[in-house]
């Protein structure tokens, strides 16, 4: 039965025995410590379990939320010791022949933001980046359409993550 049809209560009952990390721990140290596959494992057998059927368009946007953690989001203060390393450092950052691979894919995913420890644990600023990610399939339609309950409140229901600060309004039932 696709995810529209049921209501929301339904699912969450579906997927009651799921535990959810304390929301202390911010996501993106969960998803970087976690190796993808399992992170993919436990999303699949998650949706099993809530009846929701996953296709190649829920994966390409969990997919880039997983990725998006692992490489936008701030954890610490780099702890420049000297000014001399900052700057060596804003040199190369902006020199593409400079960096090295890892680097170079943080610069490609990140155009949509780098956001703080703080804002990666809200939930409006991380369904800002979904929908600039996806504007030109539809962004917000096309999201929706995929994840009826919020593209990031499902997904982290699925993958385990915690909720994210303001994930839901019920005043305006809304679940980004």
């Amino acid at each position: 039965m696709p995810v529209g049809d049921q209501k929301l209560e339904t699912i969450l009952e579906a997927v009651e025995p799921i535990e959810l990390p304390p929301s202390e721990y911010p996501p993106a140290v969960i998803v970087r410590d976690t190796p993808p596959e399992e992170m993919d494992a436990r999303i699949k057998a998650n949706a099993e379990k809530a009846g929701i059927e996953l296709t190649d368009k829920h994966w390409e946007v969990i997919h880039f939320l997983l990725d998006f953690y692992r490489h936008c989001c701030e954890m610490e203060d780099p702890g420049y010791l000297q000014a001399k390393i900052y700057w060596d450092w804003v040199r190369c950052h902006s020199d593409p022949d400079c960096l090295t691979e890892e680097e170079k894919k943080d610069k490609e995913l990140c155009k949509y933001g780098q956001l703080s420890p703080g804002e990666c644990t809200k939930g409006y600023r991380i369904y800002r980046i979904l929908l600039k990610a996806f504007k030109d399939k539809g962004g917000k339609r096309y999201l929706y359409g995929l994840f009826p309950y919020g593209p990031v409140f499902t997904i982290h229901l699925l993958a385990q993550l915690p909720r994210l600060i303001n994930d839901a309004d019920p005043h305006f039932g809304t679940a980004y």
